[in-house]
């Protein structure tokens, strides 16, 4: 049996049309016939994969990896893992946050929120990309999985120093943060050990799919895959 990882957005998902082609899904399909793994792996959080369209919502994983690597769901979305960022930690990204009036939005098992007041523009970039948006919820002590915190500039520096042990990827309007030592290739390398695949496919397109595409034994990356991402990969596909 082989292990297959994918990345949703870019990958699986053209989310710029919000259109999954009908040839992914009989492949998706006739891999698990033939018995092997087939796995999603993405930064989206529960909430995110709410409006996929019905094609995407319903196919059975045989795992579901969502927030970046931070949760780990089976196949009947019982909890495998779960790893959340520490609540002293996440009070002084919030108290950060508030003090230079960035937006952050943040992840828990089975919500999406924004923790500070949030503008019209980040609004529409969420509803653009995913079809919903977070609600704005102060943050109250939540397990959180997840965190998007927009920023550019100068400020991008502290942002550093006030994360520096998280784990994280910078992209250049943001930060994707999870707790220390998390990330898409801890939770597929959790998967691999537990399973021990003949071989471990793993599918992306983004930064954020780097380290995932290194853990395995063939790193598929995508046409539409940023240069680095293409750089680390041993193959590169179709858009």
């Amino acid at each position: 049996m082989n292990g297959y990882f994918f990345d949703m957005d870019g990958t699986l998902y053209n989310n710029k049309f919000h259109e999954v082609s009908k040839k992914t899904f009989e492949m998706l399909n006739e891999l698990q016939v033939q018995g092997h793994y087939v796995a999603l792996c993405t930064s989206r959080c529960q909430r995110e994969l709410k409006n996929l369209p019905s094609c995407m919502r319903n196919f059975q994983f045989d795992c579901m990896i969502s927030d970046g690597g931070a949760l780990i769901l089976g196949k009947d979305r019982e909890i495998i893992e779960m790893n959340c960022i520490p609540k002293e930690t996440m009070k002084r990204i919030d108290l950060f946050c508030k003090e230079h009036h960035l937006e952050y939005r943040y992840s828990t098992l089975n919500g999406n929120y924004f923790g500070t007041p949030y503008s019209k523009f980040a609004h529409n970039i969420y509803f653009h990309l995913y079809l919903n948006s977070p609600v704005f919820k102060p943050y109250e002590d939540d397990d959180v999985l997840n965190v998007l915190l927009l920023c550019e500039g100068e400020e991008k520096e502290q942002v550093k120093a006030l994360i520096q042990g998280l784990g994280y990827v910078e992209c250049p309007d943001c930060f994707e943060i999870r707790a220390c030592g998390i990330d898409k290739a801890t939770a597929v390398k959790k998967i691999m050990d537990a399973y021990a695949f003949e071989t471990t496919y793993c599918f992306g397109d983004g930064a954020n799919d780097l380290d995932m595409l290194k853990e395995a034994d063939v790193g598929v990356a995508m046409g539409n895959a940023c240069d680095a991402l293409k750089k680390v990969s041993d193959v590169v596909i179709g858009n």
